[in-house]
């Protein structure tokens, strides 16, 4: 690492050791601080002494080795950013990100936003008492959270474990051993875990496969993950060749699973509800002479379609594939017999 600039002042030089102690894996002396960031072992004691003890609540990891000397470092998840300044709309887009939002049964994520609004407010209370601007109170109104922000897909606690392994994993860039699928399909992968999105209430991770050959990344779904292992003792790099915008844009919806040929006709009162939105990617709508609409695409058959198709009742009919129309038949009879009984 290089020294410190000597543009960079007090402010920018307390910024710059957290995120140099961050970035190290194993703890290193006050001398061995101040020769790595061209600074005097007074100054860095005195960063050192901050971080403890300001509002930012960085925890500086105090060890002592084997020849009797301290050695600091910092947690990467725990270390902040350098000060980002935020104007009044910038505020407004991340309460309506909050109110969005479908990951209230996640600890790790709603409390971390919690804690991003609560630094929000402590710096909005400053401005309100140096310039009168109250910013804050009137823009943190315009959009009510509603009681539930989630989905419930994922009720159980490990599933919610999983995420927070996961996010570890991606920052850390260890590698990891899943167990994924349902029934005999389970099947073990070991991943490098690189990114997340969120479909349909459903979180999904990008990955790339490292038991298989050719170089394939991935995407799953983290309700159907059934086991997983993190590795701490093994890395990977992050892959120079990956495009993640480019993968979204083409394999967002090539899950590890079989793929169908989908044709579904939605009759006419549900006909005008399905083209008011692009309900999967590369999907064809053909409006039929009797007022139907025949929508096809290509998915996986699995719980989130099945539970679409079913939203729409008697307004749309399966005609392809077989198994997906067997499927929704069989569930209308067992339904009709439950309402018999």
């Amino acid at each position: 690492m290089s020294s410190i600039p000597e543009p960079i002042g007090k402010f920018d030089g307390f910024y710059y050791i957290i995120e140099y102690l961050s970035g190290l894996k194993s703890g290193l002396t006050v001398t061995e601080i101040a020769k790595e960031i061209g600074k005097s072992e007074k100054t860095v004691r005195r960063y050192l002494d901050s971080m403890e003890y300001s509002i930012f609540d960085i925890e500086v990891i105090k060890e002592r080795g084997f020849d009797r000397k301290y050695r600091y470092r910092i947690e990467k998840q725990a270390a902040p950013f350098r000060p980002i300044f935020l104007n009044t709309l910038e505020i407004v887009a991340l309460n309506f990100i909050r109110g969005f939002s479908h990951f209230n049964d996640f600890p790790v994520i709603q409390d971390n936003l919690n804690n991003i609004f609560k630094k929000i407010s402590v710096s909005a209370k400053e401005t309100k008492e140096k310039s009168g601007n109250d910013f804050q109170e009137r823009v943190s109104g315009l959009f009510v959270l509603p009681p539930d922000l989630g989905g419930k897909v994922y009720v159980k606690r490990d599933q919610v474990n999983y995420l927070e392994l996961l996010i570890k994993a991606v920052l850390e860039s260890n590698t990891c051993n899943v167990l994924y699928g349902g029934g005999e399909k389970r099947k073990s992968y070991k991943l490098a875990p690189l990114h997340f999105f969120n479909y349909r209430d459903v979180i999904y991770l990008i990955a790339k496969d490292l038991n298989d050959e050719d170089i394939v990344y991935k995407n799953f779904a983290l309700h159907r993950v059934r086991k997983l292992e993190i590795d701490e003792n093994e890395f990977f790099e992050y892959p120079s060749d990956f495009d993640v915008s480019k993968h979204m844009k083409e394999n967002m919806f090539k899950f590890d699973g079989q793929k169908y040929s989908i044709k579904l006709k939605f009759f006419e009162d549900a006909k005008d509800y399905v083209l008011e939105r692009q309900w999967f990617p590369k999907q064809k709508e053909e409006v039929m002479s009797d007022g139907s609409l025949l929508l096809s695409f290509e998915n996986e058959i699995n719980l989130m379609l099945l539970g679409w198709i079913r939203g729409f009742g008697p307004g749309v009919e399966v005609l392809e594939p077989k198994v997906l129309r067997e499927r929704i038949i069989e569930d209308i009879k067992v339904s009709y017999d439950n309402y018999q009984k």
